[in-house]
């Protein structure tokens, strides 16, 4: 009988502490954090292999606002504004444009030589 008692005993805890686990899942809390700013900007440009590409960002607080261009393979230039308010999502503005006058990068052609044999192999 004293098995039974405590068999019972460990099944009551095993249910008492699955529903603490169950509803510490259910329990949220927003994350604060202090105020965010920053800027940063870069800038590509090789004319070895025709990447030219830059960046800027700026952020305060919930608001971020930045944009990033490119030149595409057919000679445009793609540029993408974005901005982010609060959780609003990304909101981004697609422009391109054609550079005048673009000429590719020529391509680099590589020679891989095969070593040559000299004799018979048996």
């Amino acid at each position: 009988m004293s098995l039974k008692i405590a068999v019972l005993a460990l099944a009551f805890i095993g249910m008492v502490a699955a529903q603490g686990y169950h509803q510490q899942q259910h329990h949220y809390e927003e994350e604060h954090h202090g105020p965010v700013h920053y800027e940063f900007h870069y800038d590509v440009h090789d004319d070895h292999t025709g990447d030219v590409h830059g960046r800027k960002e700026e952020r305060k607080d919930d608001h971020t606002q930045g944009e990033y261009y490119l030149i595409d393979a057919d000679g445009y230039k793609r540029t993408v504004t974005y901005q982010v308010d609060g959780k609003s999502g990304f909101v981004a503005q697609v422009h391109r444009e054609p550079i005048k006058g673009y000429q590719q990068p020529q391509q680099i052609h590589k020679v891989v030589a095969a070593p040559a044999h000299h004799g018979y192999y048996h």
